[in-house]
């Protein structure tokens, strides 16, 4: 079939063709019935043999009588005359017409986001998985897979190159119901999906990934399994921060309206930054150099709500000594921003009714209007079209400022952000405390002070009060000590800053045979059948460090080889969590924490046998040579 033929036309002709070939199949292969007479009723006839119209040229004879009973010759045929000039062979097999693959239309793809590295200057860069974007895709995360890259540097690409990642990947596959599997099996670090740790596969359905999924691996890297527009196109950022789908769109719309002169509504629940779009809208207007002021209409009192915005003559009311040109007047020109819109009194509404259909204001106490030049940006959190219908807020003033309207995403809807924005956030209020060279501290071992799980926490969060909540959380976070972060993961205040912000996590208490059967036992149980993601999280259960004791502890680490990632995933709680309940433990210690002198005893004491050595240190062998090589030691 030619390129030109449209998608509703190529569907018609496959019914038809498929109609066909079924007429073809009788008793008597030599006798196949018209194809006139299988499609006539697919759409009007014509007056023709029976035709429909849409087909009109395309049928004047029957199929399989081109050379004999049973025989058939390939025929093109036109289609829909001189508007389609498409051919098609009304013979062909119908598995070789063009279907159209709803996975391969314009639209979003599965795409792999960096919410945390342990280079926080990594943070947020990301990639589309298009191989996941079709069923039986799939992709493998590891050391030297896939590359990443900053939204702004898409060729500057590079793998995530983390010591604490093994080359044995974890792989991430695409199913045929829309679904993705995450399959740990051969991931020689910690799988952790949403809080639940995964020892096989587990199922994430495909409304999961569209809300977005956290995967934490190894530790300390943490990703988000979601989907993003990959026609995105780049445009001005207007010093918003953000490159997630919802930050994309509004920026477009921002350089849509701003060439306006029209009033915008912008629209967004509390804490997503209503003022800075107003603002971005002011600044990329023609008006930038012109005022620009805000009112917040709800801390206004109602008795003075017209004397603020339009003005007021001298003597207008008792008190009133001087003349007021309120705010419309003083922003003549420019811009006037109207936060909380919805709290507007009603006889202001009327007033700035009038203001938006005829730019006239009247002060309180003068005989006559003042033309004004003002744009009108307003803003609002609550549902105007309710307060509309109950007749709070008039019908005719909201039609006009919803004339234009901009919609601020919740952050939850751009979680893919949330990496991005704490980091910047962090970077100015350490800027503010003066320790902004501590953004990028790293330890000996290369970890950032930030933890990772602290990360994905906050990454699985609801946000109820969004940016502003988020700026919160980073604001308390930079007024640590950043050597006390490891130890702050549930820290009192901060489950106050995150009110019921839990996440499930494993629950366990068994020896450590048992430990290694559980292991087996879902591995087997995840491989034949996958659970899926808030099937799991329904069954697991949080665990705090203060529920695991010193025995628990140190069978679960011998259980693991003293691994420390797969020993927070099966104690279920966090990494930071784990590290503190060692240092705590009365013959537990870190790697990364024995000196010189228990390395050199050890050594004596067991005459340099390597697996003697880790075990009766009670360290993972990894571990072990890492501070061994950080040392000089051999």
């Amino acid at each position: 079939m030619g390129p030109w033929v449209s998608p509703g036309v190529a569907r018609r002709v496959q019914l038809c063709a498929q109609s066909a070939r079924r007429a073809t199949r009788p008793a008597d292969p030599g006798r196949a019935r018209p194809v006139a007479a299988v499609i006539g009723g697919m759409g009007r006839r014509d007056r023709v043999a029976g035709r429909p119209a849409w087909c009109s040229p395309c049928v004047s004879s029957p199929v399989g009588r081109q050379g004999g009973p049973g025989q058939h010759q390939r025929r093109e045929w036109p289609l829909m005359g001189e508007r389609d000039r498409g051919l098609f062979d009304l013979d062909a097999d119908t598995r070789q017409v063009p279907q159209y693959d709803q996975m391969a239309l314009p639209g979003r793809v599965p795409a792999l986001t960096l919410l945390y590295h342990p280079r926080l200057t990594r943070i947020g860069e990301r990639v589309l998985v298009r191989e996941l974007a079709s069923p039986s895709g799939r992709v493998a995360v590891s050391r030297l897979t896939p590359e990443f890259a900053p939204p702004s540097q898409p060729a500057a690409a590079l793998p995530l190159a983390s010591p604490f990642l093994s080359r044995r990947p974890m792989w991430i596959a695409s199913e045929y119901d829309g679904s993705f599997t995450i399959d740990a099996r051969e991931a020689a670090a910690a799988v952790i999906v949403d809080g639940v740790a995964v020892p096989a596969t587990l199922n994430v359905p495909a409304t999961a990934v569209e809300r977005g999924v956290v995967v934490e691996v190894g530790g300390p890297v943490v990703l988000l399994l979601h989907l993003l527009d990959p026609a995105q196109k780049p445009a001005e950022r207007f010093e918003l921060v953000g490159d997630s789908d919802g930050v994309a769109q509004v920026r477009h719309h921002i350089a849509r309206v701003a060439r306006l002169q029209a009033p915008v509504l912008v629209r967004g629940e509390t804490g997503t930054g209503k003022e800075l779009v107003a603002r971005a809208v002011h600044d990329a207007s023609e008006r930038a150099d012109k005022p620009y002021l805000t009112v917040n209409m709800a801390a206004i009192p109602s008795s003075l709500a017209a004397s603020e915005l339009f003005g007021h003559v001298r003597g207008a009311f008792s008190g009133a000594s001087h003349a007021n040109l309120g705010f419309f007047g003083r922003a003549d020109g420019g811009s006037l921003f109207l936060d909380e819109i919805g709290d507007t009194p009603p006889e202001v509404q009327a007033a700035l009714l009038r203001v938006l259909e005829t730019g006239e204001v009247q002060q309180v106490g003068a005989d006559k209007h003042r033309q004004v030049d003002v744009r009108l940006i307003a803003a609002t959190d609550a549902n105007i079209e309710k307060e509309v219908e109950a007749g709070r807020f008039r019908a005719p003033l909201f039609y006009r400022l919803a004339n234009q309207e901009i919609r601020l995403p919740p952050l939850r809807e751009r979680r893919d952000d949330v990496g991005r924005l704490l980091i910047h956030f962090l970077r100015h209020e350490l800027e503010a405390l003066g320790r902004e060279s501590e953004l990028l501290d790293v330890d000996a071992q290369g970890m950032s002070w930030l933890p990772a799980p602290i990360v994905a926490r906050l990454a699985r969060y609801a946000w109820p009060g969004n940016v502003r909540q988020l700026r919160n959380v980073a604001r308390y976070l930079a007024s640590l000590e950043h050597r006390q972060l490891a130890v702050q993961v549930d820290d009192p205040h901060l489950n106050r800053l995150l009110p019921n912000a839990g996440s499930a996590v494993p629950t366990i208490d068994a020896s450590a045979d048992e430990i290694r059967a559980r292991l087996a036992a879902l591995e087997a149980e995840r491989s034949s059948a996958p659970a899926t993601a808030g099937d799991a999280a329904e069954v697991e259960k949080k665990r705090t460090p203060s529920d695991i004791g010193p025995d628990e502890l140190e069978r679960v680490l011998a259980a693991v080889d003293y691994k420390l990632g797969p020993a927070a995933a099966e104690l279920g709680i966090s990494r930071p969590a784990l590290n503190d309940l060692v240092d705590a433990h009365p013959t537990l210690v870190r790697a990364n924490n024995l000196t010189r002198e228990q390395l050199l005893a050890a050594l004596e004491d067991h005459e340099g046998a390597p697996d003697a050595l880790w075990k009766a240190l009670k360290v993972s062998k990894r571990g072990l040579k890492l501070r061994m090589s950080e040392l000089g030691m051999s």
